[in-house]
């Protein structure tokens, strides 16, 4: 009788695999394509879930201009935002990665070393203002000199602070307990420069966003 039945509907639904198929082809084509900068972005925040989640699921893509104005935008444009601050020229809107259920935010910033453009991803804690994790780039940086700068122990002097919106953050020389003393790159001083300044300034361009959470 189960073999009647089954093969009953398989006479009934001749189109039901044909159905599925198609559902699959469509599901396909209409999912966005990950650029590498926003795979680049996932990896920095947890690097399991770059290959394992639904991109789109995981962040929220938005964008701040020089008037401190924020909107949410599309993907691929938060992907060319953050690419634009890997080059010496000024961005006028800067991408925001907002990580959904919870309160961490990656920001990108942008400055100049020695060699030529530097940046960094780093990840916050929009509540606290503390810093969770940061990742230093380059384009041509001294080998043994200025490319030091993305190295852990240069990177690790970062974490765990709470950044002022108002005034600098970090300083290469000791000063009062307000700002927070960074160790520079011996042979480097202009990438060392270059890396703080980038952090302090960059951050702050932020400040429109961050006061609003």
């Amino acid at each position: 009788m189960i073999l009647v039945v089954l093969g009953w509907n398989c006479k009934e639904n001749p189109e039901q695999p044909k159905q599925k198929i198609e559902a699959v082809k469509e599901e396909i084509q209409t999912t966005p394509e990950i650029p590498d900068s926003i795979e680049e972005i996932a990896t920095f925040v947890a690097p399991p879930l770059a290959d394992t989640t639904n991109l789109l699921d995981l962040i929220i893509f938005k964008e701040i201009n020089t008037s401190d104005k924020v909107s949410t935008i599309e993907m691929a444009r938060a992907g060319d935002l953050y690419n634009m601050l890997k080059t010496r020229g000024q961005a006028t809107s800067l991408p925001i990665f907002e990580i959904r259920d919870t309160d961490l935010v990656v920001l990108p910033v942008q400055g100049v070393g020695f060699g030529g453009a530097i940046w960094a991803k780093v990840l916050l804690d929009k509540k606290t203002l503390e810093i969770k994790k940061i990742a230093f780039e380059h384009q041509a940086e001294s080998d043994g000199y200025g490319a030091a700068f993305v190295e852990k122990t240069f990177e690790d002097q970062f974490l765990g602070v709470k950044i002022n919106l108002n005034e600098n953050t970090f300083t290469l020389q000791k000063a009062g307990d307000d700002v927070h003393f960074v160790d520079g790159i011996s042979g480097a001083t202009m990438t060392s420069k270059g890396a703080v300044t980038m952090v302090n300034e960059g951050l702050r361009k932020y400040g429109g966003f961050l006061k609003e959470n």
